[in-house]
């Protein structure tokens, strides 16, 4: 128990010992990310759900990271081969993702240019406090986006291709689209 980080006689002097009570021993209070509604109330695909988490933590292993741990060398951007990879160029100061998002953006109505990656962290954290179904399509529509970016960034390094941006933006359209009629 001490492992745990409580002891054995702070939970035999309690008088009505739950499960419950054990459980919030246990957990202690940790504080909330800002950003937990954007992947817990997220009605996108499981792997949508995880690469948007990562991304939030910051651990997807873009060049400009894998550069600073020694792995490689180049930097450049493999989406619009002109800025060095980083989370905030990736997501969606990058013209080629930026028009992506700002496609997706005007499909949802929504009519504004695509921000940074913190800045449509922030817009996306205070759209995700409303439960109305613009704000839910809102929320699947980011992760399918990151998703769709960080898939095709891996298949032009891995496999050396590349979809159109015409042809991403139809594929996460249609599955954005079908998340929707799934969490009606």
């Amino acid at each position: 128990m001490i492992e745990a980080g409580i002891n054995l006689e702070e939970i035999l002097e309690k008088k009505h010992l739950t499960i419950n009570s054990i459980y919030k021993m246990l957990r202690k209070d940790h504080q909330k990310v800002h950003w937990r509604k954007l992947v817990c109330n997220n009605g996108g695909m499981p792997k949508w759900n995880f690469i948007l988490y990562m991304a939030l933590l910051d651990k997807l292993s873009t060049r400009d990271r894998l550069a600073r741990w020694g792995v490689i060398n180049e930097t450049l951007c493999p989406m619009c081969k002109v800025e060095e990879e980083s989370m905030e160029h990736l997501f969606f100061k990058c013209s080629f993702t930026a028009g992506i998002w700002s496609k997706i953006l005007q499909w949802m109505g929504i009519a504004r240019q695509p921000m940074g990656w913190s800045q449509e962290v922030d817009r996306a954290c205070s759209n995700a406090k409303s439960t109305s179904t613009n704000s839910e399509i809102y929320r699947i529509a980011l992760a399918s986006c990151v998703y769709q970016v960080w898939q095709e960034r891996n298949y032009r390094i891995f496999q050396a291709k590349q979809k159109p941006e015409g042809l991403l933006i139809k594929q996460a359209i249609q599955m954005i689209s079908g998340r929707g009629i799934v969490n009606r």
